[in-house]
């Protein structure tokens, strides 16, 4: 682990709550502009006050556990519509607070953990998860916002794969040795997992950065709907990852005017061929 460590109680200039709201913020927006030529991207902003069904003197959040700062942080940023329908990352489904469903879940987990088997438990109340692995899917990542030390955690809980958001080398600041914040965030079901840790600035960056130059790309076909897919781990047979980046890239992404209509409508018209470009 690193040597830095956060300064005492009080004193804390490692986490910054606007920075946090604008960096999500932008980054959701850029996510839901490209998820628009394959599935309803909605994204939901919240009045200046916060959500009100946030508030901390709700019964329900009450109940949650969440620090003030991290509480404030889920009543200030935006939330897609379809959360369980779409990637904010490769394999990273967006948790959304404002559905009870999920407030619910979050409770439940906080509950059922305390002092739960395995030496598993409840999450430190300083951390938010932001993005979990996609429902029904074997494999993926879990990505963690810290509101005290400012780090963006991403892991999972099958060391198949290091957790990486391109060539970004860690930066992120971990706790002293008498913090274990991050020891069980990725272990379950007996398994140990792996995580890294990037500064919040860094991370989203990073993905803003993946997103605008198509290392990442929206899924586009029946079946990958709502899907972020890295380059490396394309499923296309027709019309390769390459000649997806270009046709998104001739109709306005990412800084041009952005026509996801066309670019449905010029894959359509090439699958409704031989597939060949």
């Amino acid at each position: 682990m690193a040597a830095d460590q956060a300064p005492s109680e009080g004193a804390n200039n490692l986490y910054s709550h606007d920075e946090t709201v604008a960096a999500i913020t932008s980054y959701y927006k850029l996510v839901s502009r490209a998820h628009a030529v394959s599935t309803d991207s909605t994204l939901l902003h919240p009045p200046p006050e916060g959500w009100p069904q946030l508030s901390a003197d709700s019964g329900l959040v009450s109940g949650l556990g969440f620090s003030d700062e991290a509480l404030n942080l889920i009543r200030h940023i935006p939330y897609f519509e379809n959360s369980d329908l779409l990637q904010i990352l490769p394999d990273v489904q967006p948790c959304s607070y404002i559905e009870n469903q999920r407030l619910l879940a979050v409770a439940n987990q906080r509950n059922s953990e305390q002092g739960g088997d395995g030496g598993e438990t409840s999450p430190p109340p300083h951390l938010v998860l932001l993005g979990q692995i996609p429902q029904q899917r074997e494999f993926g990542h879990d990505v963690w916002l810290d509101t005290k030390l400012g780090n963006a955690i991403m892991g999972n809980y099958h060391a198949q794969a290091r957790p990486s958001i391109g060539d970004i080398p860690e930066d992120g600041i971990y706790p002293d040795a008498n913090d274990h914040s991050y020891d069980n965030l990725f272990s379950k079901y007996g398994q140990k997992g792996e995580g890294c840790t990037w500064r919040i600035s860094t991370f989203f960056a990073a993905c803003e950065r993946n997103l605008r130059e198509l290392e990442w790309i929206p899924g586009m076909d029946e079946g990958d709907n709502g899907w972020l897919l890295d380059e490396g781990e394309s499923p296309y047979a027709m019309l390769d990852y390459e000649h997806r980046k270009r046709i998104m890239r001739e109709n306005g992404w990412p800084d041009g005017d952005w026509n996801p209509d066309g670019v449905v409508e010029e894959l359509d018209r090439l699958l409704s061929t031989d597939g060949n470009a």
